[in-house]
């Protein structure tokens, strides 16, 4: 259910916000880890539901959000990492916001971390009691995959 949202709203974020066509969605719903792409965004959500949300672009992928996010302007090198790290989380962030009202309780009594940008990891694991679900999303310009960590029993 929770990955069904995440999912739903990524579509509607792309092609309804950004004008950028999905092509394809493959779905995980108990991946053992998590292969991060170039970009990635953590949210954690607490409260009634508790879970990490991770959201991950390829270069190709975040250099299109950004272009479209920026009006086409031209982004000068020495403020293009800050800018693809804002558009992660503002990326994220979006997502989750729409998906909220899908989650269990219409997301009453849910809490949400600010995003953080995670650079250097290529990969994330899970442990015995938790479970991730995820879907890669591919589009004309690149990939992205959006994923959740929850406890094994959700």
């Amino acid at each position: 259910m929770i990955l069904d949202s995440l999912i739903l709203q990524s579509k509607l974020f792309f092609t309804e916000d950004m004008g950028i066509a999905i092509d394809n969605i493959a779905r995980e719903d108990d991946s053992i880890g998590l292969n991060l792409k170039s970009h990635t965004a953590m949210i954690g959500v607490g409260g009634e539901l508790n879970m990490m949300v991770v959201i991950s672009f390829d270069d190709t992928m975040l250099d299109k959000i950004v272009h479209v996010f920026m009006e086409g302007e031209d982004v000068a090198p020495e403020e293009e990492e800050e800018i693809k790290e804002s558009v992660t989380g503002e990326v994220i962030n979006t997502i989750i916001g729409l998906a909220l009202p899908t989650f269990p309780k219409r997301g009453k009594g849910v809490t949400i971390t600010p995003p953080i940008s995670v650079n250097d990891a290529s990969n994330i694991k899970k442990n015995k009691d938790s479970k991730i679900v995820s879907a890669n999303i591919r589009t004309h310009f690149g990939e992205l995959s959006i994923s959740a960590i929850i406890a094994k029993d959700v």
